[in-house]
């Protein structure tokens, strides 16, 4: 399936940069998340394109590879190839120089540029000499591309070489539930939801997608199938990304994927000791593999945090896939849906229902009634008695949602009494505060009518498919925590 969806923001940008006279463009984010797509979707019928992908041998390969393709390309005469194979530094300049002399614009695409920067420090200083010395010589236009984050990201710092040059920095994040739900147009809207819960975000997963079959059949062959594209995924993964340690990351990933959030609590679940924990959790985070939420209120430092996997896909692995290894070797993967997934994955989505509804806030959801929102996360007493899903602030109006994944089930008052109850005993409720409930299923004719009479907001599955007409004006945030109790108890964090 090659169908594109979303990215319209994206597109844009990169394409205001490259139809001006000059660019120098970082892009970079997670594996898989579409990073090649989107640029072959812009440039894909460039003809004053080069387009080079690194990959994972030695330098001299990378390099003589690279010369080859700008001969095969035109962009290099083949009398200069000998010379331009001598380094880095003689191949681009050589490169420059042939479209500078004959007047002809250059799009220069390093993709995986973090296997050369691995191997080449020095790419970077060339670069820089290169992008200042004919970057007003000629209609030039850079793009680096890779998935490394720590190494990508850093190329702009004020200690690097390339300090100052990039005309934009794009972080590509995976997909959201809406653009996922996208893929999927003739869905039920319940299923448009299950699929992110199950498919994540990442583009490269939902490309396997096959829209004329249910969601039962694309898990079957794509995910539980050993013969499908995605049923090693993670594992391959974790490989791609060099941790080091991959056997302790993946016990990590699959007791957050069990609903283990607290940091004891997945300690006690991997036996790995609070230090190396920590180290294990940072280098996950740092690849954009987990994520880590602040208490709502709460400052940096806080040792009130919770973890979860940032996909769903990797959360539906670990809990469904890598522990039913066996039975998959001997069964096929529809009986194994049916008899270890089907009966677990409702609970499975209820933590990703969540997620949607953040998402759904922070896009606007609840604008109509709370304006933009600043800050959104969720609150939890250290006994574990109070708990709130979700808490909104927009300017000193905070917002409490509740949120009920069961599409088969009907949410009564009961919800809305809870809630409240949770809020006022957290000490956030408040005169003008709003109570909303997020679910999947049906809501009781009692709760319609207090919502018809303004005591609650409802948001059902039509509210949370409806896309924005547009985007909120203001910066959002989701950690970390800013917002201060006024009146309602202590600002540092309570038990």
């Amino acid at each position: 399936m090659k169908t594109f969806v979303g990215r319209q923001r994206e597109l844009t940008a990169l394409g205001e940069r490259l139809g001006g006279p000059r660019s120098f463009v970082l892009l970079y984010g997670q594996r898989r998340c579409g990073k090649t797509f989107l640029l072959q979707k812009l440039l894909g019928r460039d003809r004053d394109c080069l387009f080079f992908t690194a990959d994972e041998t030695t330098p001299r390969m990378s390099l003589d590879r690279f010369v080859h393709e700008a001969v095969e390309a035109g962009r290099l005469d083949p009398t200069l190839e000998t010379a331009a194979a001598a380094d880095w530094g003689s191949a681009l300049t050589l490169l420059l120089q042939q479209s500078a002399l004959v007047g002809r614009r250059l799009v220069l695409v390093l993709d995986e540029c973090q296997y050369l920067l691995d191997r080449e420090p020095a790419l970077a200083s060339v670069l820089q000499r290169l992008w200042d010395q004919y970057s007003q010589r000629l209609p030039l236009h850079l793009v680096l591309c890779g998935s490394a984050l720590s190494t990508m990201a850093s190329l702009g710092d004020s200690s690097q070489p390339l300090h100052g040059r990039f005309d934009l920095k794009l972080h590509l994040q995976p997909f959201g539930y809406l653009d996922t739900a996208a893929f999927v147009p003739r869905w039920a809207a319940a299923d448009r939801l299950r699929l992110y819960g199950v498919f994540g975000g990442l583009a490269r997963h939902l490309a396997y997608l096959d829209p004329s079959v249910d969601l039962a059949t694309n898990t079957c062959t794509a995910i539980l199938d050993p013969l499908g594209p995605l049923h090693w995924a993670p594992q391959d993964m974790l490989r791609a990304e060099r941790i080091s340690a991959p056997a302790e990351a993946a016990a990590v990933l699959a007791a957050l994927a069990q609903g283990e959030n607290r940091f004891n609590a997945v300690a006690s679940r991997t036996g790995l000791p609070a230090p190396r924990l920590d180290l294990v959790l940072r280098e996950l985070a740092a690849l954009d593999l987990i994520q880590r939420d602040l208490r709502f209120g709460d400052h940096d430092g806080s040792k009130f945090v919770h973890h979860r996997c940032r996909d769903p896909f990797l959360a539906f692995w670990f809990r469904f896939v890598r522990p039913n290894g066996t039975a998959l070797a001997g069964q096929t993967p529809a009986v194994v849906f049916q008899q270890r997934v089907a009966p677990q994955l409702d609970q499975h989505l209820g933590s990703v229902f969540e997620t949607v509804v953040r998402q759904a806030v922070l896009a606007g959801a609840l604008a109509s009634k709370l304006g933009p929102v600043d800050e959104v996360g969720s609150f939890w007493s250290r006994d574990g008695q109070t708990q709130l899903d979700l808490v909104a602030r927009s300017g000193h109006r905070l917002a409490f949602v509740e949120c009920k994944w069961r599409a088969d089930t009907e949410v009564t008052q009961a919800a809305l009494t809870q809630l409240r109850e949770h809020a006022q005993r957290a000490g956030l409720w408040s005169a003008d505060s709003l109570a909303v409930i997020a679910s999947a299923g049906r809501f009781s004719a009692g709760l319609r009518r207090l919502a018809g009479e303004g005591e609650v907001m409802l948001l059902g599955l039509t509210d949370l498919l409806q896309r924005p007409a547009a985007p909120q004006a203001n910066a959002v945030h989701e950690a970390p925590q800013r917002y201060r109790r006024q009146g309602r108890g202590p600002s540092k964090p309570r038990p």
